[in-house]
C-alpha cells in the first residue's frame, strides 16, 4: 500500500510498499521547525481517494463517478482508475482524472471547473499537498 508522509512543515513525502521506513530517514540533527511532537503523519492512497471522490460528488451537478473504460489510457501511460478516480503523485505533488456522471441539463462546463476547484482545495486544505491538475472527464449523463 502507497502511503505519504507529511513531515512538519506541510510538504508531502511519498512512501512506496519498497521503502520498509516509511519515508525518508530523519536523524536528531535535522531542524522540524517548531513543532517538539516526534514521529510522523502518514496517509493511505485510499484516504487521497476518499478525499477527491467526495469533493467531486459535493459539487452540484456531479450524480455519480464513473468507471474508466478503454486502454487508450493505459497506452498513454495514464494511472488506473479505481471508482472514477486516478491519481498519480510524484515528489508530493498530486495529478488527478475524474470520470463523472453528470445531472441532465447542468453546464457541462461548469460543473467540470466547480469540480476542478473544488478538488483542488479540498487536496491542499485537508492534505497540505500541491495540486498540479485536476483532468475531468464527462463520461454520461444522468
Amino acid at each position: 500500500m502507497e502511503s505519504w508522509q507529511i513531515p512538519t512543515g506541510g510538504a508531502a513525502v511519498a512512501s512506496t510498499p519498497a521503502d520498509t521506513t516509511g519515508g525518508p530517514s530523519t536523524s536528531g540533527d535535522e531542524d522540524h521547525g517548531d513543532s517538539d511532537v516526534p514521529g510522523r503523519v502518514r496517509i493511505a492512497r485510499r484516504v487521497l481517494r476518499t478525499i477527491v471522490r467526495e469533493a467531486a460528488l459535493g459539487v452540484a451537478g456531479v450524480t455519480n463517478m464513473a468507471a474508466r473504460r478503454g486502454a487508450w489510457s493505459a497506452l498513454l501511460g495514464r494511472p488506473r482508475s479505481r471508482d472514477g478516480v486516478a491519481l498519480t503523485v510524484r515528489h508530493g505533488v498530486v495529478a488527478v482524472d475524474l470520470y463523472l456522471l453528470v445531472a441532465s441539463g447542468a453546464s457541462m462546463v461548469a460543473v467540470g471547473e466547480a469540480v476542478q476547484e473544488a478538488v483542488a482545495a479540498a487536496i491542499e486544505h485537508m492534505l497540505g499537498m500541491a495540486v498540479d491538475e485536476v483532468n475531468v472527464y464527462i463520461r454520461d449523463v444522468a
